[in-house]
């Protein structure tokens, strides 16, 4: 009986911490995140403040557990920088086809409070493969991979918001055409 509570405890301490994030994602298509407090956060989850320090510690913390969830979304960063999964059949960057296609992230994404902080985090966690596979496959210094890698990163992330509202056949000719331009590149290095 007691593992069944516990169970029951598990299931209603996950749909708290998912509550508390989607409250997260909608305020912040809303508002600033420097302007966002746990009293909004409780009203838009419709939770009391005991119970969000239940689950977190800060609004932070929340946050970091969002784009955890978010960036164990998406593919790996080395398919979405690196082209690697664009083919002649399908063109397109994956990260801009994953922020396309999960809304529910785009205000994380998007905010211009965040932006640093999501360019950080994504690099703390994938620069490092980009500059090996990049230095195997190019005479590049390191400094120079890194470069590219976040000058990648921010081209995919402000084309992505600059083109979220338009419609997809536009956005898949975008796509195509930064595609080709981003292959071209890296043949030439």
């Amino acid at each position: 009986m007691s593992q069944h509570n516990g169970n029951r405890e598990d299931r209603r301490s996950r749909y708290t911490r998912m509550v508390v994030k989607e409250a997260l994602l909608t305020l912040l298509s809303e508002k600033d995140y420097g302007n966002i407090t746990v009293s909004d956060i409780c009203r838009t989850a419709e939770i009391s403040r005991g119970t969000f320090y239940l689950h977190y510690s800060n609004i932070p913390a929340v946050l970091d557990e969002l784009l955890e969830d978010a960036l164990n979304s998406s593919h790996s960063v080395l398919a979405q920088i690196g082209c690697e999964t664009a083919s002649d059949e399908k063109c397109g960057v994956p990260l801009c086809r994953f922020l396309r296609e999960n809304k529910k992230y785009q205000p994380l994404f998007f905010s211009d409070s965040l932006h640093s902080l999501v360019i950080d985090r994504v690099g703390h966690v994938n620069e490092d493969k980009y500059v090996e596979r990049l230095r195997t496959q190019t005479g590049l210094s390191e400094k120079s991979i890194r470069a590219l890698f976040y000058f990648q990163l921010n081209g995919c992330l402000a084309i992505s918001k600059q083109n979220v509202n338009i419609l997809d056949e536009e956005w898949s000719e975008i796509q195509c055409h930064v595609d080709h331009f981003l292959r071209n590149g890296f043949d030439n290095l």
